[in-house]
């Protein structure tokens, strides 16, 4: 049973206010505002991420959404694509490149870090990647992914994909290193 003794915790007067307004527009009390938040904090946590995870997570799913991103059983994923790269592999691998620019650009308006906010994205909508590491090291950039049951075309597709996202974000393509499950890029900006 939770206890109903109350504690005094100082908080900064800018997050109050931001906090008050918030509740108002909720219709909520502030002392209700933050017990929910409280609450939604402790149960990030408990699931395994901290709170900035969590909130980054819930950006890049956002701007997955405003771009048109769909959550697909991985099988037929792999099907469609199977499909298409057999009929048509510069077209679909074009698609994907496409379709990665304008991530890219989406994600360097919107993000203050937009590889951190890709690395999110690709590692909360990929289930199917084990890793998937980002190393920045002055104006250059390396990424590495690797699956145990990503399709040959699978590996592809993302590859443009992912060139695609660095290219809309001011990168170009220095190393392409890269077969079925694993994928080593370097850019540089």
């Amino acid at each position: 049973m939770i206890s109903k003794n109350k504690k005094l915790v100082y908080v900064s007067e800018d997050l109050i206010n931001e906090a008050i307004e918030a509740a108002r527009r909720e219709g909520k009390s502030l002392g209700a505002f933050v017990e929910e938040s409280l609450k939604l904090a402790l149960s990030a946590r408990r699931i395994g991420y901290n709170l900035k995870e969590a909130s980054d997570l819930l950006k890049v799913i956002r701007a997955n959404r405003t771009l048109g991103g769909a959550y697909i059983p991985m099988d037929i994923l792999n099907h469609l694509i199977k499909v298409a790269y057999k009929n048509k592999p510069k077209k679909i691998r074009e698609k994907w490149y496409e379709s990665g620019m304008l991530h890219g650009k989406y994600l360097k308006e919107k993000f203050e870090d937009p590889i951190r906010a890709f690395k999110t994205f690709l590692e909360a909508a990929r289930w199917d990647l084990n890793e998937v590491e980002i190393q920045k090291a002055g104006d250059t950039v390396k990424f590495r992914c690797f699956s145990t049951i990503l399709t040959e075309e699978g590996t592809d597709m993302l590859l443009k994909y992912v060139e695609g996202v660095f290219h809309g974000i001011g990168y170009k393509t220095i190393r392409n290193d890269h077969m079925r499950g694993m994928i080593i890029l370097e850019f540089q900006h």
